[in-house]
C-alpha cells in the first residue's frame, strides 16, 4: 500500500487495520463469505488512498481477475502482462479458463487494454475482450520505445514498457499533461524489491525476484548469471499451487538447491518428494547465506511474494521507497 511511491506507515496501517475490522464485524454473516488477505488489502488500501485524496489508483489482481476483489472496480486502463496457466483449480482446467477470468476485470468504463506478447489462446481472448468493451487494445514489447531505465533484464523492461504505456494511457484518458523530463527521472529512481533486486550480505552477493513460473525463473537464473558469473546456491519455494517440477528443473545448473516452506496454509508435498526436505523459510536463507558465503560465491532467493517478503526482512532490505517523485 503506497502513496506518491512511499510505503503506508505504522501508524496508518494500524488505523486502516482496525477501520477493516470494524467494518467486517458490521456486516452480518451470510453463509460461508470469505475476505482473503489479498482482497482485504485491496479493499482496505482503496480506502486508504481515497481518503488521502488518490487521484488515481493502481491495483494488482490477486488469484484471478472476475473472482477476484479487484473486480469491484471499474477501471480505465487494464495492463495484462503475460498469462500462464496457475491456480487451475480455481480458475479452471484450462489456459483459457485463467485468461477468461483474469480478462474478468475489463469493463464498460475501460478505454484502453496494454498487453505484451501472449499465447495465441490468450491474445485471442485479449482481442475478444477489447472488441466488447469497445477499448483501445495497445501490445508493447522488450523493444517498444520507452523511458524504462537502461539495463534492465528483458523480462523486467517488457512489465516496466507496459505499465508506462499504461500510466499514459491513464493520463490522457483523464487529460493531463505529462512531463516527459519529469517522468523519465522519475522512472530512473525506481526501485522494486523482490524483482530481481541486488542486495549485499558482508561478501555474500544476493539477488531476490518473485518468480512463481517456469519462464520466470528462467528469466531470473539468467538474469543471475548475467549479473553474478555462476550458478552457486540458490534458495526457493514453490509450494503446490505452482509448476512445482518445471521451476525446481529450471534451478538444476546451480550446485545447492535449498528448497524453502513460506506459509503454513501451503502445502509443499512436491518440493518434499523433489529433495526430501523443505526447510522453514528463516531457516533455509539462513543455510544458504550460509553456504553462499562458504562458497565465496553468490545465492539467488526466488519464490512467491510472501516467501520474497520474509526474504526482504532478512536482509534488513529497504523497502519503504518505490519511487521519489521530483519536485514540480
Amino acid at each position: 500500500m503506497r502513496f506518491d511511491g512511499l510505503a503506508i506507515s505504522p501508524d496508518e496501517y494500524e488505523q486502516v487495520a482496525g477501520s477493516l475490522a470494524r467494518a467486517r464485524a458490521s456486516i452480518p454473516q451470510q453463509g460461508g463469505g470469505y475476505l482473503s488477505p489479498t482482497g482485504a488489502f485491496t479493499v482496505a488500501g482503496a480506502s486508504w488512498a481515497a481518503a488521502r485524496g488518490a487521484d488515481a489508483l493502481v491495483l494488482e489482481e490477486g488469484l484471478g481477475g472476475r473472482s477476484d476483489e479487484v473486480s469491484l472496480f471499474d477501471p480505465q486502463v487494464a495492463v495484462v502482462t503475460k498469462v500462464f496457466y496457475e491456480h487451475g483449480e480455481q480458475l479452471g482446467p484450462t489456459l483459457d479458463d485463467v485468461a477468461r477470468d483474469l480478462l474478468g476485470v475489463v469493463g464498460p468504463a475501460t478505454r484502453t487494454i496494454v498487453t505484451v506478447p501472449q499465447d495465441d489462446v490468450v491474445t485471442a481472448i485479449v482481442e475478444e475482450t477489447a472488441a466488447r468493451f469497445g477499448a483501445e487494445l495497445v501490445t508493447v514489447t522488450a523493444d517498444s520505445p520507452a523511458p524504462a531505465p537502461a539495463g534492465l533484464a528483458p523480462i523486467t523492461r517488457l512489465n516496466a514498457v507496459a505499465g508506462e504505456a499504461a500510466g499514459r494511457a491513464l493520463a490522457s484518458a483523464l487529460g493531463w499533461r505529462i512531463d516527459d523530463s519529469q517522468a523519465r527521472a522519475t522512472l530512473a529512481g525506481v526501485r522494486v524489491p523482490g524483482r530481481l533486486s541486488r542486495h549485499q550480505v558482508g561478501d555474500v552477493h544476493v539477488m531476490v525476484d518473485g518468480a512463481i513460473s517456469p519462464d520466470g525463473v528462467a528469466a531470473t537464473v539468467a538474469a543471475y548469471l548475467r549479473w553474478h558469473g555462476h550458478l552457486d546456491t540458490v534458495v526457493a519455494s514453490f509450494p503446490d499451487t505452482k509448476d512445482v517440477d518445471a521451476c525446481f528443473a529450471e534451478l538444476r545448473g546451480f550446485q545447492r538447491v535449498i528448497p524453502a516452506r513460506a506459509d503454513s496454509y501451503l502445502t509443499f508435498a512436491k518440493a518434499e518428494i523433489l529433495h526430501e526436505e523443505v526447510l522453514d523459510a528463516r531457516t533455509a536463507l539462513a543455510l544458504g547465506l550460509a553456504t553462499a558465503r562458504a562458497m565465496t560465491g553468490g545465492c539467488l532467493i526466488v519464490g512467491t511474494q510472501s516467501y520474497v517478503g520474509i526474504a526482504l526482512d532478512t536482509l534488513n532490505a529497504e523497502t519503504e521507497t518505490a519511487y521519489i517523485r521530483p519536485a514540480t
